[in-house]
């Protein structure tokens, strides 16, 4: 009788730029999982800026201090992430669940949030009591939400990411601060648009269409500024 060899499955996952395809991180290991690789790479303070992972099951996931500025975060599940001290800015979080995930320092200035659901989220925790007056009033000048409705759970289930902490300030509302638009914004998007040299520079202001245009829209104008970026770009190389 022949014994079977158990053989290793290795599975190697990616982590790329939302815009330009390039590879930001990646890791290797028996049955990986995206929520694997990204909790390795905040692990080793990779620069997760503008990442794809839209869709993503990062349910419970360690991120605390992760840099997923501009990243594309739409519909993922972050449902108990713990993201204290993570740079969120100007991230796509449209359609997120972020219900019971820890925000507490979390960086959402100009995130868009469009259909995201923080209710549950957690913004504070403590041993003692909570000074909620000062706390929500930081949170809300930080960031591009208003808390309308809170509550405070003196009783919290220690988690992966909470073992001694009772005292909890929670989101139950909340509202979309709506930002106005600048002149200087407005004079960014308009030479974008007729920029005649595109080097890689566009990529920062193509960012700012994203939250200024919505749905099919917002999509055709951002891939069609992508597409003619990537092609001057290849022009450039072949040259």
């Amino acid at each position: 009788m022949f014994k079977r060899k158990e053989v290793e499955r290795m599975n190697k996952i990616e982590i790329e730029n939302r815009w330009t395809g390039s590879i930001l991180f990646e890791y290797e290991k028996e049955n990986n999982t995206l929520k694997d690789t990204v909790e390795q790479a905040v692990k080793e303070g990779a620069n997760l800026k503008r990442a794809n992972l839209g869709g993503a099951y990062l349910g419970g996931a360690n991120l605390g201090r992760a840099y997923l500025g501009r990243a594309n975060l739409e519909g993922a599940y972050l449902g108990g992430a713990y993201l204290g001290g993570a740079n969120l800015g100007r991230a796509n979080l449209e359609g997120a669940y972020l219900g019971g995930a820890y925000l507490g320092g979390a960086n959402l200035k100009g995130a868009y949030l469009g259909g995201a659901n923080l209710k549950g989220a957690y913004i504070y925790v403590d041993d003692k009591n909570i000074d909620t007056e000062n706390i929500i009033k930081e949170f809300e000048e930080k960031n591009n939400v208003k808390i309308t409705e809170y509550y405070i759970n003196r009783n919290i289930i220690p988690t992966r990411w909470n073992c001694s902490w009772k005292y909890g300030l929670i989101i139950c509302d909340w509202e979309i601060k709506e930002k106005e638009e600048t002149t200087e914004e407005n004079k960014e998007i308009e030479e974008l648009k007729l920029h005649k040299e595109f080097t890689r520079e566009p990529f920062e202001a193509v960012g700012h269409l994203e939250y200024k245009v919505n749905g099919k829209e917002m999509h055709n104008k951002i891939n069609e500024l992508v597409r003619a970026v990537n092609k001057l770009n290849k022009e450039r190389e072949e040259k």
